[in-house]
């Protein structure tokens, strides 16, 4: 974990030095959520029992806030409306399924949770472009990566019994998106704008609490989402 952190942050800083040679330059905070349909197979079931399924099928949702930098990378591309962004947030993804899992708890054999959730801090790098409409509004097209690290999981029992709070470190997901936006200027310095956001590639790590080989993936079967975001122009160049 502290090994990856440091690679993403040498990532950052040379990534700021050799592309940030001048041009316009911007601070976002934006706000995301995603929903998605997932199937998950059970691990812990025996086959032969009576109410075994191979897959548990739910929906997921996750949501945060992520701070990040845009800027022209002038030393790939002289077009004004092209722009590169790099940033951090936290990340909640929680997943609304009911299945067995290993709950630190002698009294019964099974226990079964239908929504547990995994806290992540997340990086983030993309490319947008910006097409101008009218003088107060623009579109924004962007391709990011999302990097997930947890490092709380809550699983919550479904009957009354205290939620169980682990705190691994877990690389735990990757999600590329292409996000289009339309974006209205409030001011010289200031946009805000509302994002559609259509996950490409969406991968979560299986966890050994539900019985699954922690060193795989599942994906979700569908995702849409969305997000609100709020920007600031820190050069004073035009309007993009």
């Amino acid at each position: 974990m502290k090994s990856t952190v440091l690679s993403i942050t040498i990532l950052v800083v040379c990534t700021l030095t050799i592309f940030n040679s001048s041009g316009q330059s911007n601070l976002s905070v934006s706000v995301p959520v995603i929903w998605s349909e997932v199937k998950v197979k059970d691990n812990w079931t025996p086959p032969t029992a009576p109410n075994y399924k191979e897959y548990h099928s739910g929906s997921a949702v996750g949501y945060g806030i992520n701070l990040y930098y845009s800027f022209q990378p002038k030393l790939l591309t002289k077009d004004k409306h092209f722009f590169m962004n790099i940033g951090a947030g936290y990340f909640k993804q929680r997943f609304n399924v009911t299945r067995p899992f290993d709950y630190n708890s002698p009294v019964q054999p099974i226990f079964r949770t239908d929504h547990y959730s995994y806290h992540c801090w997340q990086g983030l790098i993309g490319l947008s472009y910006n097409y101008q409409l009218k003088k107060d509004y623009f579109l924004m097209g962007t391709l990011t990566y999302n990097a997930l690290y947890s490092f709380r999981q809550d699983y919550v029992p479904t009957f009354t019994a205290e939620t169980q709070v682990n705190h691994e470190k877990i690389n735990f997901g990757k999600i590329v998106s292409l996000n289009v936006g339309l974006n209205k200027y409030l001011g010289e310095r200031f946009w805000l704008g509302l994002h559609v956001v259509a996950p490409l590639y969406t991968r979560w790590r299986n966890d050994k609490i539900f019985r699954d080989d922690p060193t795989t993936y599942y994906h979700p079967k569908f995702g849409l989402g969305t997000y609100l975001s709020v920007s600031y122009r820190i050069s004073k160049n035009s309007q993009p």
